[in-house]
């Protein structure tokens, strides 16, 4: 019984997300030639900021709580350029929607949950896949 309630509160611990801002990568492709590879790493040096000190956009209306990240690729006449940031939603928006405040358009918009999932287009749902793998694998083993 005891090796039960040891495995149940390892899986709650894996799935537990303790902190209560999130924390996402900031960059433009435009002054960060790191901020368009697929994936960040580590050598990229590319800026995590805390989502709850960014300044939230004065354009937008009826800002939710920040709680995911986002990666968005736009692109006009000049090029195209990859942005990633903390995702300020509106109410009513739908998940993976970006809205932009300049004249470009947005060619993909991808936003995630989780601190610094941004580092690429995908990949939250593997770490969390993984985690839970991990834990039926202890708990199976603990019986």
């Amino acid at each position: 019984m005891l090796k039960q309630v040891i495995g149940v509160l390892f899986i709650a611990l894996c799935l537990m997300h303790t902190a209560s801002a999130i924390k996402c990568y900031q960059c433009k492709s435009l002054t960060d030639i790191n901020c368009a590879k697929d994936k960040i790493d580590a050598a990229s040096n590319i800026r995590a900021v805390d989502c709850d000190s960014v300044p939230k956009p004065n354009t937008m209306d009826q800002l939710q709580p920040v709680t995911r990240c986002n990666k968005v690729v736009t692109s006009d006449r000049a090029g195209t350029i990859v942005s990633r940031d903390c995702h300020f939603a509106t109410i009513g928006q739908k998940e993976n929607e970006c809205t932009v405040t300049h004249s470009r358009q947005v060619d993909s918009c991808f936003t995630c949950k989780g601190d610094l999932c941004n580092a690429s287009g995908a990949g939250r749902f593997l770490a969390i896949s993984a985690t839970t793998i991990l834990a039926i694998f202890a708990l199976h083993m603990s019986l």
